[in-house]
């Protein structure tokens, strides 16, 4: 007997069918409507996943059907759901502007497609002039995904995984089931073996099962997330991604303006967005020079095309102002962009609401603050010196360097806790075919093995 109620439902998908849940989760809109009845699935449809998905892992799936998968997810209705349907919809469940997820299809389509080509390009080329031969094999059969909400494009990593032939059961995030699903019928649709692939919204009990037993997982999460789980060989942890950009003494209004974009882009809510600005120009100058540039991001409604900043209900906005007036009380100064409310708030008709850009400075590049991260362009400024070094670029994704000492950048390349390196105003997000994210996702996912070949050698 399933959910009985008046929102649409959304049924996990076990293999390519539903699973009609009878415990159902209303998602409602950063609008205050709901948008759908989402059903839970259980422990033990979990257990049944992972071992039908286990028994389904195999060969590849072949590039012509890995591309038919991206061409599906960006162009074809599925499901009765088209397109824009699902740009509207995700748009309202996370609060990212409408435009983000317009990108995210051409994004994750085009990213299904070149899956093979992007795999080729992180693995060595193969031996010239040997009898033998090195194989790239899958390190077990399943993975388990516990899914963000805070942009679409991390799916891109599990979808990779299914392409590769493994057997994948994905736990979404609580607010963006919708990306998840809507892959998973591309896949289906394009030809993967129905168990290969199972999407299970769930509760932490779900999700923590599947982490502790599918032969490799891929866990997205804060910084509890992180001390759970890492340190274990068999968990890829994708935690706050506190990334940084260094500003040399010379630094422009161009650097300036790119700074800027590198922590407003897509609502600023990927974990490559600047949440640390160091300079080693004046603080309070830098500061309110990235103010300036941030104060002509309007809070419009999530659906608008023009929308740039993500917004949410009004009980979270307040929640998310609390917090930047307790970090401004620990002796960060504030620079003003655009004009909050009197809960530091922007109402919008819609009945969502806003955080303006935030801009806080200090003198003390040690200052506790300094990787915070909240869901909106949000950002530190502190000062930096030569003298410093690499120290206060540490444990970041992303450390950028915009007219800095270039031999810096060779240094931070040797530093283990950055895990990526940009010299100049080139975006902290760029991707490329062989480019690692935060590492290799397929060397955790694949292994390789020897394969001598005796009648080679007579």
């Amino acid at each position: 007997m399933g959910v009985t109620t008046t929102r649409p439902a959304l049924h996990p998908l076990l293999g390519g069918s539903a699973w009609e849940s009878e415990d159902g989760v209303p998602l409602t809109g950063v609008d205050g409507h709901d948008l759908a009845d989402v059903g839970q699935a259980p422990v033990l449809l979990a257990q049944l996943a992972l071992r039908r998905a286990a028994a389904s892992a195999g060969a590849p799936l072949p590039e012509k059907d890995a591309a038919e998968a991206g061409r599906l997810f960006a162009q074809e209705t599925l499901d009765g759901e088209s397109p824009q349907e699902y740009c509207r919809r995700a748009a309202l469940a996370t609060g990212l502007p409408h435009a983000v997820h317009a990108r995210a299809l051409r994004q994750l389509g085009d990213g299904l497609a070149g899956a093979s080509a992007a795999v080729a390009a992180e693995l060595p080329a193969p031996p010239h002039g040997s009898p033998h031969a090195v194989r790239w094999v899958r390190r077990g059969r399943t993975l388990a995904v516990v899914a963000p909400s805070n942009h679409p494009e991390p799916h891109l990593a599990w979808a990779k995984a299914v392409a590769l032939g493994h057997g994948v059961v994905v736990r979404p995030g609580g607010r963006d089931p919708f990306t998840p699903l809507r892959l998973a019928r591309a896949l289906y649709a394009a030809g993967l073996p129905a168990d290969r692939l199972s999407v299970l919204p769930g509760g932490h009990d779900t999700a923590d099962f599947l982490v502790k037993h599918a032969d490799r997982a891929l866990v997205y999460g804060g910084p509890d997330t992180v001390a759970r789980w890492s340190g274990r060989a068999a968990v890829a942890v994708r935690g706050p991604g506190r990334s940084k950009v260094l500003l040399g003494p010379a630094a422009d209004d161009t650097a300036i303006a790119h700074t800027a974009r590198t922590i407003a882009a897509d609502g600023g809510a990927r974990c490559t967005n600047t949440s640390v600005v160091l300079t080693a120009g004046d603080v309070r100058e830098t500061a309110d020079a990235l103010a300036a540039e941030l104060a002509h991001l309007t809070p419009l409604p999530v659906l608008d095309p023009d929308a740039a900043l993500p917004v949410f209900t009004a009980d979270r906005a307040t929640a998310l102002a609390r917090e930047v007036d307790r970090l401004t009380g620990t002796g960060l100064h504030r620079h003003p962009t655009t004009a909050a409310g009197a809960h530091g708030t922007v109402e919008i008709a819609d009945g969502s609401h806003a955080l303006p850009p935030v801009v806080l400075s200090t003198t003390d590049p040690a200052h506790p603050a300094l990787g915070t991260e909240l869901p909106f362009p949000f950002t530190v400024v502190a000062p930096w010196t030569a003298e410093a070094g690499t120290g206060p670029l540490r444990d970041s994704l992303v450390v950028t360097l915009l007219g800095a000492p270039a031999k810096l950048a060779e240094e931070l390349l040797h530093e283990p806790t950055v895990r990526r390196v940009v010299l100049g105003p080139a975006d902290p997000w760029t991707t490329a075919p062989g480019l690692p994210h935060d590492g290799s996702l397929t060397h955790f996912l694949l292994e390789p093995k020897a394969f001598v070949h005796a009648e080679a050698d007579r």
